[in-house]
């Protein structure tokens, strides 16, 4: 006897907002049927049998009972951990451990992602899903958080404190930095200074 196939077509508000909380990434399969990711499939397969009664029943209890059965089929199964999901998260990781340790480098994102060794689209999906920012925005937040740290914590020049952030213009720093955090470098200093200059350590990296 052959196998049959059975298949659902997740649209809409529902299935957007679904998607937006992490149950599942259109690009990526729920699971791989390969025989290492069984354990908890067969209660979620066996909502097809449920699924074809209510489209069976029909009427607006039916198409209720449909819609919600179908959501269980995408949320249950999305839940299943398979070594496919496990190993792009374990990467995806890697690749924000390295931006964030080399954030601060004056380099284009096309440079990055060659020094990661990983495709532009890759990176930028992987930074994209892991903090809702893409990599440009989260490389300047952190280069941010790293001035901000320097200026609070060291008598450093903002002209030298500007290029440990990966910034070669200081006045284009200076402007980003005001941009972003609302006030001056020199005023955030002033306000932000956490104790007297004698005692401040100096970083060089």
């Amino acid at each position: 006897m052959g196998w049959k196939e059975h298949w659902l077509l997740f649209t809409g508000p529902t299935a957007r907002a679904l998607e937006e909380l992490g149950c599942f990434v259109r690009s990526q399969a729920l699971v791989q049927l390969d025989g290492s990711s069984e354990v908890g499939l067969e209660e979620s397969l066996g909502l097809f049998s449920a699924l074809r009664q209510a489209l069976l029943t029909g009427g607006p209890q039916g198409d209720l009972d449909a819609s919600v059965l179908c959501q269980r089929v995408l949320i249950q199964t999305g839940t299943q951990p398979s070594p496919v999901t496990i190993d792009a998260r374990a990467k995806d990781n890697r690749l924000l451990s390295a931006l964030r340790e080399g954030a601060h480098l004056p380099l284009t994102l096309s440079q990055l992602a060659a020094s990661l060794k990983v495709p532009v689209p890759e990176l930028r999906h992987a930074v994209q899903s892991a903090t809702g920012v893409g990599p440009k925005e989260l490389i300047i937040q952190l280069r941010m958080q790293r001035a901000q740290s320097l200026l609070a914590d060291t008598d450093l020049p903002v002209q030298r404190i500007a290029s440990l952030t990966g910034y070669d213009d200081p006045a284009y720093f200076s402007r980003l930095f005001t941009k972003k955090t609302g006030s001056s470098p020199s005023g955030f200093r002033r306000e932000h200074q956490r104790a007297d200059p004698a005692d401040h350590h100096t970083w060089d990296v």
